[in-house]
């Protein structure tokens, strides 16, 4: 029987020795220096080891300026955030149903229901944080980050339907108003509110993962419900206008739609692989044309892996004659721009002496190109 056992990345450890028992035999495999050649023997040695017969010479440097330490260290602070949010939010859940069926509030009921969405959205982005702090292995290069983004998509998609149901519900109240219990009412949202916003300050730090901002867009949503249930529990006390209830409830049900449908298109656009909103090609262009011995630049692709996490690649071409350390030294230049400009800290740049014929769907065209400097003043 196969071992079906996921296999992960070699350690350090494992690393440093293969690299030692490599470097020994690349001793016994290395040429001879030419008389009078002074390049560096390390150039060479890459040159031999990267140098295919098409023409390409790759670079094997990835440029991740994430630390592991700091990253693990990052999620498990998330972790622990949705962990506490999670539990006290299913306080505020049954609060809300038993204030709510006393009170014979559908705002109330309608809110609860939001609090529910809330719990299982909670549950799950606490469930994708852990699996963040997983390792990558050769079955998922890329870790285990993307189930912060299904999570986010499944839990606005929920609410969607969930503020569906609410729109069906308050139709009939606003046809056939009911009496309802104000006190118990706006006392058992008071507590909602009050509970929510200490969940809200302690995401604090955390907006730019989606997967907390999803979470955190829940939490105060639901503040703000249970904010407008208070005002109208309020009111109907004063009043008797019970019909304010499923207009309250009406009111709750866009506002969550609104919110919901907003991370539902950020998520569907970094799934289906789309260009980060605050990423240009235009200065990267500009800027590459700046740098001496590129004759071109083609095959970008841009994509967040989260929207904390973005990855580039390309493929750069340099001048003909131009040596491997040269090349390194461009990637090194363009890979400090990408950082400083567009906090881009994984870029896999392949460089080129001569243009590929793009075949493959996911080969652009030529985004720029000139033509090389010994090629100029041929007649």
């Amino acid at each position: 029987m196969s071992d079906n056992k996921t296999t992960p990345f070699p350690t350090a450890k494992n690393r440093n020795e293969e690299s030692k028992r490599n470097t020994a035999h690349a001793d016994t495999l290395r040429p001879a220096a030419a008389p009078g050649d002074t390049s560096d023997s390390t150039d060479r040695e890459s040159a031999s080891a990267t140098e295919h017969n098409h023409g390409h010479k790759h670079s094997g440097s990835h440029g991740d300026g994430h630390t592991h330490g700091g990253l693990g260290g990052h999620v498990h602070a998330s972790g622990d955030r949705l962990k506490w949010a999670f539990w006290a939010t299913m306080i505020i859940l049954a609060v809300e149903v038993i204030g709510g069926s006393l009170a014979n509030s559908l705002a109330l009921l309608s809110d609860a229901g939001h609090v529910l969405t809330d719990v299982a959205a909670l549950g799950l982005a606490w469930f994708a944080a852990v699996q963040a702090q997983k390792s990558p292995t050769l079955k998922h290069t890329f870790g285990y980050h993307r189930t912060g983004i299904l999570a986010a998509l499944a839990n606005s998609v929920t609410l969607i339907v969930i503020a569906l149901i609410i729109l069906v519900e308050a139709f009939h109240r606003l046809q056939h108003p009911e009496p309802v219990q104000s006190t118990i009412m706006y006392i058992s949202a008071g507590v909602g509110v009050l509970v929510n916003l200490g969940i809200a300050l302690g995401f604090r730090g955390g907006e730019g993962n989606l997967n907390i901002r999803s979470a955190l867009l829940h939490v105060l949503g639901d503040a703000a419900a249970s904010a407008g249930v208070i005002l109208g529990g309020v009111i109907m006390q004063v009043t008797h206008w019970y019909i304010i209830d499923p207009i309250l409830s009406v009111l709750i049900a866009f506002l969550v739609a609104w919110g919901a449908w907003k991370i539902v298109r950020e998520t569907v656009h970094i799934l289906m692989e789309g260009t980060p909103v605050d990423f240009q090609a235009e200065p990267l262009l500009d800027y590459v044309k700046t740098l001496p011995g590129v004759c071109g630049l083609h095959d970008l692709h841009v994509w967040s892996v989260t929207p904390e996490r973005v990855a580039l690649s390309c493929h750069l071409v340099i001048e003909p004659n131009s040596s491997l350390s040269s090349g390194l030294h461009l990637i090194e230049q363009i890979k400090t721009y990408l950082r400083q400009t567009f906090n881009i800290s994984h870029a896999t740049i392949e460089l080129e002496t001569a243009q590929c014929p793009c075949t493959s769907l996911l080969c652009q065209d030529t985004l720029w190109e000139r033509q090389p400097a010994d090629q100029k003043h041929t007649h």
